[in-house]
């Protein structure tokens, strides 16, 4: 379907959102962490996709967010941040199999969700949801290298405030700041799950820290029923 770019907002020094809506029609609900397909359909590569996770916070037919990150050496995302407000792209509707387990069992148990960079993205929806429906705990444990990288930063700390259910943890890899705990996201995870039995547990983001992940998760005796992955590259 074609879409309109209604806006475009900078998140911080590498990463843009894109605010998209449909020129006809809607988009389909989408369910939390479903991502959608962009097509340059003018480009002479021949893979003219590319997938990226749905960042709204809530299902908008008329209007859908996505929050991309900018590689210098890549092909894609050079050109999509070559766009401007009002530019028109083609885009899939939402789909993929990142998704929420919703199962009555699965509400009742905690929640982790594990994220370095734009791996956050699916986690807006997916933690809203959350929130709206269980009423155990929620932890977002977060990595990124500078504070300056901590996307969404604002919303989840109004959010951890606003519901006691929700733990925010950024992380910071190269740089120190007071409160903000300092290394990779391994060792919070890693102190939160000591405590709980079961938990159902989300990883997205660079595809070293979710390989690193699975086999601390593994190695801490959880399942592939319990834990749940998507990468970048």
């Amino acid at each position: 379907m074609k879409v309109k770019i209604l806006q475009i907002i900078n998140e911080s020094p590498r990463v843009k959102r894109f605010i998209l809506a449909p020129l006809s029609g809607e988009f389909d609900a989408f369910l939390a962490g479903q991502f959608v397909v962009l097509e340059n359909e003018n480009w002479e590569y021949p893979n003219k996709n590319r997938s990226y996770s749905i960042s709204s916070v809530i299902n908008n037919p008329r209007e859908l967010e996505l929050c991309v990150a900018l590689n210098e050496k890549g092909v894609f995302t050079p050109w999509l941040f070559s766009l401007i407000v009002g530019d028109v792209l083609e885009c899939s509707q939402p789909q993929g199999k990142f998704i929420l387990k919703e199962d009555e069992q699965s509400l009742k148990l905690p929640h982790l969700f594990i994220a370095t960079g734009t791996g956050i993205a699916p986690f807006l929806s997916m933690i809203n949801e959350v929130l709206k429906k269980s009423q155990n705990k929620v932890y977002l444990v977060y990595g990124n290298r500078f504070e300056q990288d901590i996307l969404y930063k604002t919303y989840f700390e109004m959010l951890s405030v606003e519901n006691e259910k929700f733990n925010f943890l950024p992380i910071l890899s190269r740089e120190y700041k007071p409160n903000i705990a300092e290394g990779y996201v391994h060792a919070s995870y890693k102190i939160i799950l000591e405590s709980i039995e079961d938990a159902r547990i989300y990883v997205c983001g660079w595809k070293e820290m979710c390989a690193d992940t699975r086999n601390e998760l593994k190695a801490m005796g959880f399942n592939r029923r319990q834990y749940f992955f998507e990468q970048y590259d």
